[in-house]
């Protein structure tokens, strides 16, 4: 099988996203923390800059409710593509034609038309995403438009632990991004920003999901006001978060080298 083929596979037929799901609930304090939904709300806020009357794509639509969002937030045609079947026939329902469409495609093949943004969340990890990103960015962004992906990290120990022990929860080809890849985005893409998602919330989550009822407690605030402090102070620490938001805008000129 192709990887193309294995992805599909574990999404169509394996159950991977229901069991990564799983772990989601268990320690929801991690997803719900103050920290990430302040960098949701970033994520969010970069996407939709600007957004009224412009084209966007989005790779790894799912079952469409980011798309829809996209459309929502004033976008003038919106496009999301799958490579699961079982997402894209829950993303049809959404679908206004002209206006947001969906479409059964693999992200790692050419793909036709220019948009003004192109958004993802937790896809390119799975993909080939060097060739896929310059790709995009050569062929599919336009001129002044902006690229806006959140995507996991993968050198903290926590995260390479779970990766050994659950692998039931990942795809077989998934790779979070380490040092090594984010030196490669920054040298590809000079205008590229990076902005890390819990480094404390993140193990700090995890104790709260069983210590409190509420995300919203006096430790995670905490977390959260040393994660931002972190996040901005401290750059050789940014591959140990949870994961980040990687911003790609394009200008007139040059594009990165295919």
């Amino acid at each position: 099988m192709s990887r193309a083929e294995r992805e599909k596979a574990a999404y169509d037929e394996q159950g991977v996203f229901e069991r990564s799901h799983g772990w989601h609930v268990r320690f929801k304090h991690v997803f719900e923390s103050p920290n990430t939904l302040r960098q949701e709300r970033a994520f969010h806020a970069i996407a939709t800059d600007g957004i009224a009357g412009r084209r966007v794509l989005e790779i790894g639509c799912g079952d469409g409710a980011h798309a829809a969002e996209l459309s929502a937030a004033g976008a003038d045609y919106v496009l999301g593509i799958d490579i699961a079947e079982t997402f894209i026939a829950r993303a049809l329902e959404r679908a206004v034609p002209g206006r947001l469409e969906f479409r059964s495609a693999d992200a790692s093949q050419p793909l036709d038309g220019r948009f003004d943004v192109v958004y993802g969340r937790a896809i390119l990890h799975h993909l080939d995403y060097r060739i896929v990103l310059q790709r995009l960015y050569r062929e599919n962004l336009a001129a002044g438009g902006v690229m806006v992906f959140m995507e996991p990290l993968g050198s903290s120990l926590l995260i390479r632990l779970f990766h050994a022990l659950v692998p039931s929860a990942q795809t077989p080809d998934e790779k979070p991004f380490d040092r090594g890849d984010l030196r490669w985005l920054r040298r590809t893409f000079p205008r590229l920003e990076v902005l890390p998602i819990n480094y404390l919330s993140f193990p700090l989550g995890l104790v709260s999901s069983f210590l409190f009822a509420r995300p919203d407690n006096a430790l995670l605030r905490l977390a959260d006001a040393v994660d931002v402090w972190l996040g901005r102070s401290v750059p050789p620490l940014v591959p140990q978060f949870r994961q980040a938001i990687f911003v790609i805008r394009k200008d007139i000129g040059p594009t990165p080298p295919g």
